[in-house]
């Protein structure tokens, strides 16, 4: 129930948050199969809030593990679908726990859910491929190879790109690569290794073909060019007429207070790491909807209840126009 509750408040709140997000290729998603969705990573757990919010079907999240280190935490991550993912790094005590990540991966692939797999293994907001790691190859070996077989598993490879990763008011393209079936590896399952290798190297090229990449040598300027280029067909609409920039600086202005508040303490949270956006719109989905109910309660007490259902409804649509003009 959590899940889905999650899932309305963040496709209610995206399109505030998020200037324009535009997805392509979303014709390519297998009907009828396992999907394991292998994407980028760019912008932490934001990421899997995008990518969930324009999929149908329900999705199951690979994370870092030492996000559920707290069982308090643990326990309303899992609420909404995510699955931990312990390195050895983390503590050979964890190493144990990689069968318990594949068993419950499976076990979500074979009611036909998606899973997602961010497959560089690590964060980082750069608009580049970072090189892949074993871990999706892996899966997908297990999961075609393995007890308990699925050869019907299909590898979507994606790509999800950003005009900038700090807060809201940004560009996003979503875009969906050609599908890796089981018979497109033509390695023979036996040399594993071998196998894994030419996964990553297929794996690898159609997901490049959906991410912006910018070179660090490049000048601000070229990379300005080379991202209006990218993000061509992701066009911001129109700003509006005379009444509707009016009406959305005015619920700029307005929620200016409230959006102050919930920054300055993801700030503090996160330490301007790669874990802000995530912590920010966390925070504005499941906070800003208690506030706003408080505020319209109080308001029907002291003024009468069509006026706090007036504000709860008022305060929602001036943050759209807000975003929007």
């Amino acid at each position: 129930m959590f899940y889905y509750f999650s899932r309305f408040l963040i496709r209610l709140a995206l399109p505030i948050y998020l200037k324009k997000l535009c997805v392509r290729y979303f014709d390519k998603l297998p009907e009828g199969s396992p999907i394991l969705l292998a994407s980028n990573h760019p912008d932490s757990f934001f990421d899997a809030l995008v990518i969930g919010a324009v999929l149908k079907k329900q999705i199951h999240t690979l994370a870092r593990g030492d996000a559920f280190k707290k069982p308090s935490i643990a326990f309303w991550l899992r609420q909404i679908n995510l699955i931990p993912v312990f390195r050895g790094s983390e503590g050979r005590q964890y190493v144990k726990n990689y069968d318990v990540t594949a068993d419950e991966s499976h076990a979500a692939l074979k009611k036909g859910d998606v899973v997602i797999v961010f497959s560089e293994g690590v964060c980082v907001n750069e608009w580049r491929l970072r090189p892949l790691g074993k871990g999706t190859a892996r899966m997908a070996y297990k999961t075609w190879y393995g007890d308990d077989a699925l050869p019907a598993m299909k590898v979507l490879p994606t790509g999800i790109n950003y005009d900038q990763f700090r807060g809201p008011g940004k560009r996003v393209s979503l875009r969906f690569g050609e599908i890796i079936s089981q018979e497109d590896i033509q390695t023979s399952p036996a040399e594993y290794e071998k196998w894994l290798r030419e996964f990553n190297e297929l794996l690898d090229k159609r997901m490049n073909a959906q991410i912006l990449t910018l070179p660090a040598e490049l000048s601000k300027e070229e990379q300005r060019l080379q991202m209006d280029a990218f993000f061509g067909e992701c066009k911001v609409p129109p700003r509006g007429n005379a009444i509707q920039r009016a009406l959305g600086s005015l619920g700029r202005l307005i929620h200016q207070p409230i959006y102050s508040v919930f920054k300055d303490k993801a700030d503090q949270l996160t330490k301007r790491t790669v874990f802000y956006d995530s912590v920010l719109f966390g925070m504005l989905i499941y906070l800003y909807p208690v506030l706003v109910g408080v505020l319209s309660i109080i308001l029907g007490f002291i003024a009468g209840w069509p006026a706090g259902i007036g504000l709860f409804f008022g305060l929602w649509l001036l943050a759209w126009l807000g975003g929007r003009y």
